[in-house]
């Protein structure tokens, strides 16, 4: 290999707590080589962000940070801070986690663009400007000429995520250090900044550490794997060769783990009764300026018992929405919902409150739902107090009952929830949720907030409560692998509406709508001799899901999607079924017309 582009040499993070030195890094020596992509894994807390941070010359007060780090010649640890900010932001560009952190909040985001552009650039203010506009459009961010004037607060998650990546690539550096820069992201929106960054990597020669949890990401763009534990690294290794023969526990766990999802599910039931069925539900809000935003419009889907349905699409979508109209937290503007034939939807809350203990939720975050200051017993106890008429010493049986069948350890039971991982906190969320033997449950991204390992564990759970209890569910996600692993059929929807339904097999094997297929396109399997950088691809998207107000008439993709006829803007897009079981909303995949 050419010679290094940086390398360290007994890198060592300490910190000083008030119970003595904590030691981050200890004695880490790596070397990073222009044009490659090195992927850095390890779990929560085995010191991937402070070596990261190290990787600068730099650690988060008190951190003291020892050791050497070369990079281009010169050395980082010690630099003189004028030095160094010649080369942090120019040749070295560093994308944080939590993008909100990292921005100003009382900066529009096209100033704080242009400011690190202009401080290694010589340009104009306007100049400056026009290139955040250009790095805003390159990250999938739309109408970026009024998105510049945006304040962080102002920007969702993911969008302020972009805004942080084109401030890292904006003066083209030789090095990115880029610590879970997708975690806020959609998976199509994902797979594009990926795909630049490997483009920009091979085009410029440029070096990129990646920090991630995500396998999928490792097996498709990176060259090496780091893996860390401890604060120690334990593995270097070629990529193609980690995933063939891991030769280290940690790979060894992880890789078993994500192989193990892929598993068969549950046989569907043989019942022929919906438990659930939506038919043209409807929301929209108003928003200022007299505007409506249209955040559902004439979903229909059924879902029969023992059954599980997986609700896709990216944040927009309406998925969210929907659930929430089906537990009744939000009202519908039309359209019927029915649980078990009985319709919910029209009765007083006071009736639908006596049918609580029959629908439940998990929500995406676990510890925003759990109570902070409740032992997890009686956080999962609370739902038979309130629709059950048992004795305490019942309660008591049946919570420790379900924590077990949640793979709790019983003698968890009175400890609260900042005192447990994020996997535990959402098995006690599932256990609340199962406690009162619900007929059916409304799974809201309860994965997405979870490393990979707990995600891997939980999603092996459901399949064994799905065997066991035969449950009925709603699954709601943005991440088809998911999915694939946990539910019979599959309804896929964007921006409001449903745009293709069918059963979970159909959707994979043979997926109708281009908006399927660039979800399908955008997974990330484990398999680094089929990675997604080196497939032809015809259904890529362009830019971020649009806004749900002033939405055209004709198909809401056309925007995105690169082959696009008269038809597909003049003309109402209606749900059709195909020539199998699947419906379509497309009259290209209806009328077997080619998208290219």
């Amino acid at each position: 290999m050419t010679n290094h582009i940086l390398s360290a040499n007994n890198l060592t993070v300490t910190y000083a707590t008030s119970e003595g030195p904590v030691v981050a890094v200890k004695d880490v020596s790596l070397e990073l080589f222009p044009g490659e992509i090195v992927g850095l894994i390890g779990e929560s807390g085995s010191g991937k962000s402070s070596l990261a941070l190290a990787l600068l010359g730099l650690a988060r007060f008190p951190g003291k940070l020892e050791g050497e780090v070369h990079f281009d010649g010169k050395e980082l640890v010690g630099l003189e801070e004028d030095s160094a900010r010649l080369l942090r932001g120019k040749d070295i560009s560093l994308i944080t986690q939590k993008p909100r952190q990292s921005l100003n909040p009382y900066l529009n985001v096209g100033t704080q663009i242009s400011r690190v552009y202009r401080s290694h650039a010589e340009a104009t203010k306007e100049e400056a400007l026009k290139h955040a506009v250009g790095l805003l459009e390159d990250v999938g961010i739309n109408d970026a000429e009024r998105r510049i004037d945006a304040y962080p607060h102002e920007l969702s998650g993911g969008m302020a995520q972009r805004a942080l990546i084109s401030m890292a690539l904006s003066s083209e550096p030789k090095l990115l250090i880029a610590d879970e820069p997708t975690s806020g992201l959609d998976v199509t929106i994902q797979a594009q900044f990926l795909d630049r960054m490997w483009r920009a990597a091979r085009d410029r020669d440029m070096t990129v550490l990646l920090v991630t949890q995500d396998i999928g990401i490792i097996a498709n763009y990176c060259d090496r794997t780091i893996i860390m534990e401890d604060g120690v690294i334990t593995a270097i290794r070629d990529t193609k060769d980690f995933f063939a023969n891991p030769n280290n526990a940690y790979g060894e766990r992880i890789l078993k783990l994500a192989r193990a999802e892929r598993t068969s599910l549950a046989a569907p039931s043989d019942a022929t009764a919906d438990i659930i069925k939506v038919t043209d539900l409807r929301k929209t809000f108003k928003v200022d300026g007299g505007k409506v935003l249209q955040a559902v419009d004439n979903v229909s889907f059924s879902i029969k018992k023992g059954r599980s349905l997986g609700l896709v699409g990216e944040s927009g979508s309406g998925k969210t929405t929907v659930g929430r109209m089906i537990l009744r937290l939000l009202e519908p503007d039309s359209g019927s919902i029915e649980l078990d034939s009985e319709h919910i939807s029209d009765i007083s809350l006071k009736e639908f409150n006596q049918l609580r203990s029959k629908i439940q939720v998990v929500f995406q975050d676990p510890f925003d739902s759990l109570n902070p200051r409740w032992p997890i017993f009686k956080s999962i106890e609370e739902p038979l107090k309130l629709h059950s008429k048992m004795t305490a010493s019942e309660r008591k049986e049946r919570v420790l009952e379900v924590m077990a069948s949640a793979g709790l350890d019983p003698e968890s039971a009175d400890r609260k929830p900042a005192g447990l991982s994020a996997g535990e906190q959402q098995r006690v969320c599932l256990a609340r949720a199962l406690v009162t033997r619900p007929e059916f449950v409304v799974l809201d991204e309860p994965t997405s907030a979870l490393p990979p390992a707990a995600r891997a564990e939980l999603i092996l759970l459901l399949k064994d409560l799905q065997k066991q209890l035969g449950l009925s569910f709603i699954f709601i996600s943005h991440d088809l692998s998911t999915v694939r692993e946990l539910c019979h059929d599959v309804a896929v929807m964007y921006l409001s509406q449903i745009v293709e339904v069918g059963t979970t097999e159909e959707i994979f094997a043979d997926p109708k709508h281009p908006y399927t297929k660039a979800l399908l396109d955008s997974v990330l399997f484990h398999d680094p001799n089929n990675r997604r950088v080196d497939k032809a691809r015809l259904t890529d998207l362009e830019g971020e899901i649009p806004s749900p107000v002033d939405l055209p008439k004709g198909c809401y993709l056309a925007g995105r999607f690169p082959y696009v006829a008269a038809r597909c803007t003049d003309e109402v897009q209606i749900l059709t079924i195909t020539d199998g079981k699947q419906s379509v909303r497309c009259w290209k995949a209806s009328e077997n017309v080619s998208f290219s």
